[in-house]
């Protein structure tokens, strides 16, 4: 996803972890759906048939929270770090979004959750302006990440 890979001393490439590839994910809610409409058939040939319509919604909802999860499981965020700056691209299948700082202004700040069962936050920021990346990682991913660009960051700076 970056533009300028030749000169750049430091990237990272954040992902959300995907348990399950879209192909995946259809199977399985075809298979569901072959159950559930199988059962809700003999019921409906018992006369039981106002089943039908609520296991076509259920399976309905279903594919669209499917569908909804690998949607965002495709999300990319790409930290770049060389000399002078720090280049933050976020998108799907292509760039979509483009922050640039400048390396000597940028600060990695990590904020704690501010309540229990919720996440914390990792932020870029360079005078005034906050990024927020990695919140799809889990806390120790988001403080390993963190600890990892501000060391390639004073590294960068050193040479």
């Amino acid at each position: 996803m970056s533009t300028h890979a030749e000169q750049v001393d430091s990237k990272f490439v954040i992902t959300p972890n995907c348990s399950m590839s879209w192909r995946a994910n259809k199977l399985f809610v075809a298979s569901l759906a072959i159950l559930s409409f199988g059962i809700a058939g003999v019921f409906a040939i018992q006369g039981l048939w106002v089943i039908l319509p609520f296991v076509g919604f259920e399976i309905l909802f279903l594919t669209v929270v499917m569908y909804w999860c690998c949607l965002r499981a495709t999300r990319r965020e790409v930290i770049s770090i060389d000399a002078d700056n720090i280049q933050i691209e976020f998108g799907r299948h292509r760039i979509q979004e483009v922050q640039k700082f400048q390396r000597a202004w940028t600060s990695v700040r990590l904020y704690p959750p501010e309540r229990s069962m919720h996440s914390g936050r990792l932020v870029m920021c360079s005078k005034g302006v906050e990024v927020e990346v990695g919140a799809c990682l889990s806390e120790q991913d988001r403080r390993s990440l963190a600890t990892s660009i501000e060391q390639a960051i004073a590294t960068v700076a050193s040479k």
